[in-house]
């Protein structure tokens, strides 16, 4: 399969031509927006986005044998070809948007407020390889950027260690392919180069019977704990995960954002509210970063996830840690990681898998009501056990999944083995179950 990443360069060099390439190109696309909004019936009509392209590009830009219907190499003298035809991409795409989005807006009684044709203004242009951008020695690089009044070649200063993760990547996978940068501006006047790197990848395609999985329990307080597992349902490894000092920075950040929102009110909090965020995704990556490591080390062929859905209004005193808890992005970053070494992702149902005890004894009783004493990430099973409750939830996890590809790889199995019960209900005890019929 094809693995796609990105990676951001940044920039320390000529920075204000860079800024005004990009203040030119995201003119120029809002001015294609008159040409595809005056013929928007006529492209509607055309198949193909190329041809749709072609088709305004001829009423913009006058060749020997054509001459435009508008005024676009006037306004834009000298605007290379490749720009041009992106941005009227980029015009056509926010036209046609802006179209659906009106039309839906309308078939709902006109109920708030008008969509407007306004993503042109966040886009920014790619600096095409030979035509607008050329690798350069030591931490440089040739670009093609609009200043003093002209189209010119510029040098700018990449960072070290930038290129040398990019080099890292082309040195691990020959076969990798990099595309073309496109700029991309952030807060505070930085401008980065983003590349795309396409790589091929073989995914283990391991039977379920030798596969070994790594069976993933995301939660609030513990952030991961990790459990390997084999067919057998012999647990072979485990790891709890907790990032203290990132998780305080987070709630620190949190912290002084309601202490300013209480004094101040919260219409001047953007800029707190902006570090916390990104204090919090920080800490996704980190725990992605950590349990892809701990599935390699112990060459696991699957990461099992929980699938979770906290759409919806939260309830209860804890709703702002569900609120921050990051558990999508772990499992997309994980999934990113996984797949870049060969390791399949795959999500099963999370229902009681807390709740059920991993040997088959039935339901346990969680924190308090276990004991007054017994803290929240503790259970007690009905035979007076105590476990961890995550650890718990990560053996059933893993026994699911095994459960169900054997299933589906033996599909007399529910008739060998009846009592393993319904998807929701199966926990590591039956794993050993079905392993002893199998044999």
């Amino acid at each position: 399969m094809k693995h796609t990443v990105s990676y951001a360069v940044e920039l320390k060099h000529n920075l204000d031509a860079v800024k005004n390439t990009v203040g030119l190109y995201r003119a120029a696309v809002e001015y294609l927006l008159k040409p595809v909004k005056d013929h928007y019936e006529e492209l509607q009509k055309i198949k193909g986005s190329l041809k749709q392209q072609q088709y305004i590009e001829h009423l913009v830009h006058s060749t020997k044998n054509r001459k435009a219907v508008y005024a676009f190499d006037e306004r834009f003298y000298k605007f290379p070809s490749y720009l041009r035809r992106s941005a009227i991409t980029h015009a056509i795409g926010a036209v046609f948007s802006w179209k659906s989005n009106w039309k839906n807006w309308e078939e709902n009684g006109c109920k708030g407020k008008e969509p407007k044709p306004g993503i042109y203004m966040d886009v920014c242009p790619c600096l095409y390889h030979g035509n607008m951008f050329l690798w350069g020695e030591d931490g440089t690089a040739m670009i093609k950027v609009y200043t003093d009044h002209d189209w010119v070649w510029r040098e700018v200063r990449l960072k070290k260690s930038d290129l040398t993760y990019l080099e890292k990547r082309m040195k691990v996978n020959r076969n990798a392919v990099i595309s073309s940068p496109t700029i991309e501006k952030k807060p505070k006047g930085h401008y980065f180069l983003r590349f795309t790197i396409t790589e091929e990848v073989e995914l283990s395609s391991k039977p379920i019977t030798a596969q070994r999985v790594c069976a993933v329990d995301l939660g609030i307080n513990t952030d991961a704990v990790c459990t390997v597992i084999d067919v057998h349902g012999t647990v072979l490894a485990r790891k709890f995960i907790n990032c203290g000092r990132e998780k305080d920075s987070v709630g620190n950040a949190l912290h002084r954002t309601a202490v300013f929102q209480r004094l101040h009110g919260s219409h001047d909090s953007g800029r707190l509210w902006s570090v916390a965020k990104r204090r919090n995704e920080n800490l996704a990556k980190l725990i992605s970063h950590k349990i892809t490591e701990f599935a390699r080390e112990n060459d696991c062929d699957v990461i099992v996830f929980e699938y979770l859905d906290t759409r919806g209004k939260k309830r209860g005193s804890r709703r702002q840690k569900l609120t921050m808890w990051k558990h999508q992005d772990i499992q997309k970053t994980t999934e990113s990681l996984a797949h870049k070494y060969g390791i399949r992702i795959s999500r099963v149902s999370a229902w009681n898998s807390s709740r059920l005890a991993y040997d088959g004894s039935g339901m346990v009783k969680r924190g308090k009501a276990a004991g007054e004493e017994v803290p929240y990430n503790m259970c007690k099973f009905t035979s007076g056990k105590k476990y961890n409750c995550d650890l718990n939830a990560s053996y059933n996890l893993g026994a699911r999944y095994y459960l169900r590809g054997l299933e589906k790889e033996i599909p007399d199995l529910m008739a060998e083995v009846p009592e393993i019960g319904s998807g929701t209900r199966r926990v590591l005890a039956d794993l050993w179950r079905v392993s002893a019929a199998i044999g």
